[in-house]
């Protein structure tokens, strides 16, 4: 086990919007952001977005260091691809650059899927991936399997 998976995380939820509506279905789709903090330091910020009715939704996170002293360099994109499929979620990395958030300028970096999965980052990501499906009750509707 990694020394950052025995780290408390914890949740801050940001801000909400709605924005569309959805092409193939009429529905607004939502994004939601906040940050995770592990005791006293900021270790990511997190933006979810999908569209109500739909099996899939994207997990954008944006980790490394934050604060006064730390510039772009500091921090790095991630994107995970979330299904809920028959036998319950399922999530996979993807290429960053394929994201908007990749362009931010808060990221210096955009991570591609082997960087993630064959890295010391895998488990990094994947604790705070739990924390932010588990943990945020504005993803209620992700956490429901569809029927």
């Amino acid at each position: 086990m990694s020394e950052q998976s025995n780290m408390r995380l914890e949740i801050l939820k940001g801000n909400e919007t709605e924005f569309g509506p959805c092409d193939c279905c009429g529905n607004m789709t939502r994004r939601v952001w906040g940050y995770v903090h592990s005791q006293d330091a900021a270790l990511a910020a997190y933006y979810v977005e999908w569209t109500p009715g739909h099996s899939d939704a994207n997990f954008d996170l944006i980790l490394g260091k934050w604060g006064d002293e730390t510039q772009s360099a500091d921090r790095v994109s991630v994107a995970i691809e979330f299904r809920m499929i028959e036998t319950g979620p399922a999530f996979q990395v993807i290429d960053a650059e394929q994201r908007s958030y990749a362009k931010s300028s808060l990221v210096g970096k955009a991570l591609n899927r082997e960087s993630v999965l064959d890295g010391n980052l895998r488990q990094h990501v994947f604790d705070i991936l739990d924390l932010i499906y588990l943990e945020d009750p504005r993803l209620d509707a992700l956490r429901t399997p569809h029927s």
